[in-house]
């Protein structure tokens, strides 16, 4: 991709089109055999990292930009999730609303809550009855995000959306859907295995 000049804004497809490179270059391995174990246990041939590029400076900051494009409509008063995975692309929302100024702030959703002081299940500054966006790196079953919805219903929250980076399409979508909350994922698995086709090293 040629270079954009200084004075040239960034587009959000171009945005999209540079975190799907990026996420199939740090994040995404696929072997020809089910060798990559997954936290519910099930052995599969692909495994996506996602950390490697929401930790990443250049990915937070498209990670920021398209995530912020999808939502700045709905006007949410907080962005988050179920830590670990949500925490940076939240935090990377946050940092770019503020730039455009339409400031999201973000919080965190503990998997326990504090054992000590407020006891509290989520951090930051998320007043009871907000209207929020929660995030995911990657859904699987579907099962982080309904934990984090559940905790923020408890607190009077509104979910306007849940929105992943990559949907594995493995039954997450429908489990979320059918409890019902709109999915958006940026990115499907089968996005990631075009793409990584296509590229010249693949994927291993």
């Amino acid at each position: 991709m040629p270079p954009r000049s200084k004075n040239q804004a960034p587009s959000e497809q171009d945005d999209r089109d540079q975190l799907r490179d990026l996420l199939v270059r740090q994040s995404f391995r696929y072997s020809d055999r089910a060798v990559f174990k997954l936290a519910s246990g099930r052995m599969s041939q692909y495994y996506v990292d996602c950390k490697k590029v929401t930790l990443d400076p250049r990915g937070a900051a498209l990670i920021g930009r398209v995530v912020f494009a999808r939502i700045r409509s709905l006007r949410p008063t907080g962005i988050g999730g179920l830590t670990l995975g949500a925490d940076p692309i939240a935090l990377a929302v946050a940092l770019t609303s503020h730039l455009n100024g339409q400031p999201i702030p973000a919080f965190i959703i503990r998997k326990e809550p504090k054992g000590h002081g407020s006891r509290a299940w989520i951090e930051g500054n998320l007043p009871e009855g907000a209207e929020v966006v929660v995030v995911e790196d990657v859904v699987t079953t579907g099962g982080s995000a309904l934990k984090a919805i559940e905790r923020l219903k408890a607190h009077g929250c509104t979910i306007l959306k849940v929105l992943a980076l990559v949907d594995r399409e493995e039954g997450g979508r429908e489990k979320i859907e059918g409890s019902g909350y709109a999915l958006e994922s940026l990115f499907t698995v089968k996005d990631l295995l075009s793409r990584a086709g296509d590229s010249p090293s693949g994927s291993s």
